[in-house]
Formats: structure tokens, C-alpha cells, sequence
């Protein structure tokens, strides 16, 4: 099969994903990332103006710079079914952050065959099996619509200063994964993060995200981290068998 085909929006953080062999005529979108930096104080997209680079066999590079708080570099690299970021994030503030963070989106809205606004085609894991997301209690805040979600091995989202500003984190702790299984369920898309710190789902648009973390970044300290999005074939099992393994390296 051919690759994914990435379309990036020149001063802005956004990629649009196409040409997708799995999802034919169908196009996604990724936000990445909507907020990026310090998880006390992130900087949101409009905040900084992206540039995004041409690097060869359908790989681009985003780099931005807000003077005095950060610098990062995003490399999105497409593949049959799966298109791989690899994220880095420098403080260059003159504050230690406690926690940092890229909070990734995507959106799959606009792909019919996969759309669930309704959230009964959301897998996630926890505890080692898998479980449709509507069935995790949720805690409703005045956007009902949105939750976020703990994650297993990282702190809770009560302790995340981004996260439990939004007021709608639930006790559940989940895996470091979100899934959308297709109407037909041959198909799935997904997002999981090496380090994940949180996830996040909006009905709304239909977007999930595992938000990668950076850890504590003292002033000048740079992170490292890795997002996959994932558009593949098959069931939800075998496709968390070969993520956990792409996350470890295998």
C-alpha cells in the first residue's frame, strides 16, 4: 500500500491527513499540538507561529518559538497505516515546571465511515482489557461534552493543573490510548503516546487525544516524547498487541 499523504497549514498547528489506504477518500485532521509547555501554564495554539519544513518521502518538521517561555519541534513521518510524531519541547522560561505536556488532537469529525458523536464506537483499556469508553463513569462539567481521563503510570489528572482545569476528570484510570472502531468494524483509528500523560475525548468533533508528557523540565531542559495515530485494519486486540510493541520498539 502507499503512504499516508500529510498536509500541513503553513503558520498554524494544524496537518491534514489524507489519502489514507484504509479510509479511501476520506480525510482526518490532527491538531498538533493545540497546547504545548509548561502544564501549569501552556501556551495555546495562536500563541506561537509554526513553521512547517519539507523533509522528503512525505515528512514534514513544525518548529516554534514563544521568546522567553519555549521552543519545540514536531516531526510528523507518514506510513501505510500510521503516522509517527516525535515531539521535543525546551523550557525557556526561568521557572521550573512541575509537569509539561503537548495536548495533541485528532480529529476525525470529517470521516464518516469512523465518526462518533454519539460515543458508542470509543474503545479504551484499563486494567489489561479492553472497554467501550461509554461505559467508564463520566463527570459532566457545563461542557458536557468533554472528558479527560487519567492515565496508569502517570499522576493523576487531579494534579494536573491543565487537566483539572476543565472539571471533568472521573476517578477511572485509563491506558495511555483512545480508539474509534468504524461503523462497519473492520477498521479502527487511534492515538497512543509514549510517555501519556492524560486523555481526552470531545464528542462534539469526534477527536480523541493522548496527550504526551515531557516530565519536569527545569529552566533550559529539554523533553522528549512520541505520539502514534494510528488507521488500520482488523480487530481492536491484535491493533493493541502491535501498538503496545511499536511503543516499546519492538
Amino acid at each position: 500500500m502507499p503512504n499516508i499523504r500529510l498536509q500541513p497549514v503553513q503558520g498554524q498547528m494544524a496537518l491534514h491527513v489524507l489519502d489514507v489506504p484504509t479510509f479511501p477518500g476520506e480525510g482526518f485532521h490532527l491538531g498538533i499540538p493545540e497546547a504545548i509547555g509548561d502544564a501549569a501554564r501552556c501556551v495555546w495554539f495562536g500563541g506561537v507561529e509554526p513553521v512547517w519544513e519539507e523533509l522528503g518521502d512525505g515528512a514534514w518538521r513544525q518548529t516554534a518559538r514563544r521568546e522567553g517561555e519555549l521552543s519545540y519541534a514536531i516531526t510528523a513521518t507518514p506510513r501505510e497505516d500510521v503516522v509517527e510524531l516525535r515531539l521535543s519541547l525546551t523550557n525557556e522560561s526561568d521557572r521550573a515546571w512541575a509537569q509539561s505536556l503537548a495536548f495533541n488532537c485528532f480529529g476525525c469529525g470529517g470521516a464518516g465511515s469512523v465518526s462518533d458523536h454519539e460515543c458508542v464506537r470509543h474503545w479504551c483499556g484499563s486494567g489489561g482489557e479492553l472497554r467501550r469508553l461509554i461505559e467508564v463513569p463520566r463527570r459532566f462539567s457545563p461542557r458536557a461534552t468533554v472528558q479527560l481521563y487519567s492515565v496508569e503510570g502517570a499522576p493523576p489528572g487531579a494534579d494536573l493543573p491543565f487537566v483539572a482545569n476543565f472539571a471533568a476528570t472521573p476517578d477511572a484510570v485509563l491506558e495511555g490510548w483512545l480508539a474509534i472502531q468504524s461503523r462497519d468494524e473492520t477498521r479502527l483509528v487511534a492515538t497512543a503516546s509514549r510517555p501519556a500523560l492524560f486523555l481526552f475525548q470531545n464528542m462534539e468533533y469526534s477527536c480523541i487525544h493522548s496527550a504526551p508528557g515531557f516530565g519536569p523540565l527545569g529552566p533550559g531542559e529539554t523533553g522528549e516524547a512520541a505520539n502514534l495515530v494510528y488507521f488500520t485494519e482488523g480487530p481492536l486486540d491484535a491493533w493493541r498487541r502491535r501498538m503496545i510493541a511499536d511503543l516499546r520498539g519492538d
